[in-house]
């Protein structure tokens, strides 16, 4: 079986949960709702392994409350669910009301019944302050504007002495080897931050941001997913084809310059003898005091 087949059945189970509608903000270039589900689940393949262990090592565990800033379609969110366990409970926030309706239905397929939902801005949430014993998000501070008012609002709702654990990439680092047109995904977004006014590789400023925002006892991991073109290049190649109506808004291609790059991507998944590496991630986790 190839990689995208191995991630379409769960992209087409959750097309028949909602409509197949897609909804940007200003700065988020991908895709929302259902249309997300494919990629976000790729995703999570690549990187849970080592965000779990790291949320573990940060020290979460059974009974806590938890807040996943970001949360999209909820796979963190039910990984956290499931580590908690009854006892414990989190809290799911995402801007994009698509993004809402497949958590809570994924959660509600997988039978977890102590996660929750609020649709709000990850910068004001509305929540009350001091409440969580951990804060988490992956993949959201780059997409956003200000991303120290994010963590200022994390720090917010998290009680004295609680952790907050997150995980950023820096989008210039994924690579082909040897360099193939899986390349186009780093040179893609690299020039549509600027454009976006946001930091596809704030993970390299990421220790600083946590700093300046008022946490202590910083501890640090940083890894990159490497495999065959098959699975790291199918989530390249899918974030290019989502973001592709950005790409060509800001200039960066055109519609015919895409479906050729985007061609190109495709072939390379099948060719065993190509490396991928997925985006550099970096782990961080510390403690309001």
């Amino acid at each position: 079986m190839s990689a995208q087949s191995a991630f379409s059945s769960e992209q087409e189970k959750s097309s028949h949960m909602s409509g197949n509608v897609m909804l940007h903000s200003p700065h988020y270039a991908l895709a929302t709702g259902s249309d997300a589900v494919g990629r976000l689940e790729l995703l999570h393949h690549i990187y849970s392994p080592a965000g779990r262990r790291f949320l573990i090592e940060a020290g979460l565990s059974e009974g806590m409350n938890v807040a996943d800033f970001g949360c999209g379609t909820g796979t963190m969110t039910r990984t956290m669910g499931a580590i908690v366990g009854p006892s414990g409970s989190v809290t799911g926030i995402d801007l994009h009301s698509l993004q809402l309706e497949q958590a809570r239905e994924l959660c509600a397929w997988q039978g977890l019944t102590n996660t929750r939902f609020v649709q709000a801005d990850a910068c004001d949430t509305g929540l009350p302050s001091n409440t969580f014993d951990l804060v988490y998000c992956r993949f959201l501070l780059l997409h956003l504007p200000n991303p120290t008012a994010c963590l200022w609002e994390m720090r917010r709702v998290l009680r004295t002495g609680g952790i907050i654990v997150i995980e950023d990439g820096d989008l210039a680092s994924a690579e082909s080897v040897p360099g193939t047109a899986l390349n186009a995904f780093a040179n893609l977004f690299s020039r549509l931050g600027p454009v976006r006014g946001v930091d596809y590789s704030l993970a390299n400023r990421l220790c600083h941001l946590i700093l300046e925002a008022g946490f202590s006892d910083l501890s640090l991991k940083v890894h990159q997913p490497a495999d065959r073109a098959g699975v790291n290049g199918l989530l390249l190649k899918w974030s290019v084809e989502e973001a592709g109506t950005a790409f060509i808004d800001a200039g960066l291609i055109t519609p015919d310059q895409l479906q050729e790059t985007v061609s190109k991507m495709e072939d390379t998944l099948a060719d065993t003898g190509i490396l991928a590496l997925a985006p550099r991630m970096s782990l961080v986790s510390g403690r309001k005091e």
